[in-house]
């Protein structure tokens, strides 16, 4: 069976799906190929994940992609950038002529599919079975007033007429939502795991002598791309206020690129936390074992992000740290926090209640203990499960059906009570 992968995005954690997903196809009898960007192919997050695994797949590297200004990736907002993903999502569906189609990032797709055209025509021909895989949406947060909730079935209307065997989502809501609307999405939604591989046995000191940071004193930490949509420059802010109250040896740990706003920032207006070591900027790429020993060497992680109300994957490695977060009281992020005990939330948006909760977090964060919720919820969240439950279709398409590994999302952990969907409408 031929199998395509579409994946033409590089940044973020786009790639990292692409790896466990290729590494668990390759125990499958199957043809695998992947169609991505040139731009891909030429990036360090590229050799990083999928460099070692170029023997188990064929790939086919397209341009004709939108980028964003400053080499931040690719576009995949507004029509003239949906149309390029789709344009090459078309070609190499025309190119491989596969049997099954996997899109790890679907949502620039997930509008335009929604209405006939040769793209859905070639997802659903004959003998044909395409999945879809969703992180973000209308429908993957509480809304209110009338204009929102039309949006919210406009979306899920268009989505249920598009040409899918199964849709992945990473929100639970978003599922829930999804199969309460009818029209075929109840059949068609699956939650899907946010993948975090088994974290590493890394003690804190070992943590920092990876990163090559100081031993002694506490950190924050801010994992993964640092920028203004990971609410790198509040927590800047922030952490300059709070500095009064916090021990001389204390420091804000920014692990991961940064943008060119961040530089300039840490250039700029906190250029003397950086020369005095208060503020320790990694900019690059991390490898995977200098994520999770930035993880590691946190006594608290800050996920501030401004506006970001769905899964963030740093929440998971923290938990999976055994790490407090301190997260924006919005979304997924607020909801899991306070049901899984994972830390605590606030507004991270205003600066004076940010930087009061950064302080007493701190100092707090030596009390921290999992609970067995929490362990719950790390173990969902392991890479072999996202990857159980992304292949489950195509296993069975093959005759393949043993995946003891599967863990489904119980009923212990559903979505909030009532109250706690109140706070964060």
């Amino acid at each position: 069976m031929r199998v395509l992968v579409f994946e033409p995005q590089h940044v973020g954690h786009n790639l990292n799906y692409v790896k466990l997903l290729m590494t668990r196809l390759a125990e499958l009898p199957c043809e695998i190929h992947l169609v991505t960007s040139k731009e891909a192919t030429e990036s360090t997050e590229y050799a990083d994940h999928l460099g070692p695994l170029e023997g188990i797949f064929q790939c086919h590297a397209l341009s004709g992609f939108m980028h964003r200004p400053g080499g931040g990736g690719l576009c995949v907002n507004g029509p003239y950038a949906n149309f390029a993903i789709a344009r090459g999502l078309f070609n190499g569906l025309q190119k491989v002529q596969p049997d099954h189609t996997f899109i790890t990032f679907g949502n620039p797709l997930s509008h335009l599919t929604g209405i006939p055209s040769p793209l859905t025509y070639q997802l659903r021909r004959p003998g044909v079975e395409s999945e879809i895989v969703l992180l973000f949406g209308k429908y993957a947060y509480r809304h209110r007033g009338l204009r929102n909730q039309l949006k919210q079935q406009l979306a899920l209307a268009v989505l249920a007429r598009g040409p899918w065997k199964r849709i992945h989502h990473i929100v639970p809501h978003a599922v829930a939502t999804m199969k309460s609307f009818g029209n075929g999405l109840a059949a068609k939604a699956c939650l899907l795991p946010d993948p975090v591989e088994l974290a590493p046995i890394m003690s804190r000191e070992a943590s920092r002598q990876i990163l090559n940071v100081p031993k002694a004193g506490r950190y924050i930490a801010l994992v993964g791309l640092v920028d203004r949509r990971k609410g790198a420059i509040e927590l800047l802010k922030a952490f300059s206020k709070a500095l009064p109250r916090l021990n001389v040896d204390d420091r804000l740990l920014l692990a991961g690129k940064a943008s060119e706003e961040v530089r300039q920032s840490l250039h700029g207006e906190y250029a003397s936390l950086i020369q005095n070591g208060r503020v320790i900027s990694i900019d690059r790429h991390l490898t995977t074992e200098e994520l999770w020993a930035s993880c590691k060497a946190a006594n608290l992680i800050a996920t501030p992000y401004p506006t970001h109300r769905y899964s963030a994957s740093i929440v998971i490695r923290a938990a999976a740290s055994g790490v407090p977060v301190l997260a924006n009281s919005i979304g997924w992020m607020h909801d899991v926090i306070h049901r899984f005990s994972l830390g605590t939330t606030c507004d991270t948006n205003s600066l004076d209640c940010f930087a009061n909760c950064l302080a007493q977090s701190l100092v707090s964060s030596h009390e921290y203990t999992m609970t067995n919720q929490a362990k719950k919820f790390v173990q969902f969240h392991e890479a072999s499960n996202f990857t159980a439950h992304l292949v489950m279709g195509l296993a069975k398409r093959m005759g393949v059906t043993a995946f003891p590994e599967l863990i489904e999302w119980d009923s212990d952990m559903q979505s909030p009570s009532e109250a706690d969907q109140a706070r964060v409408a």
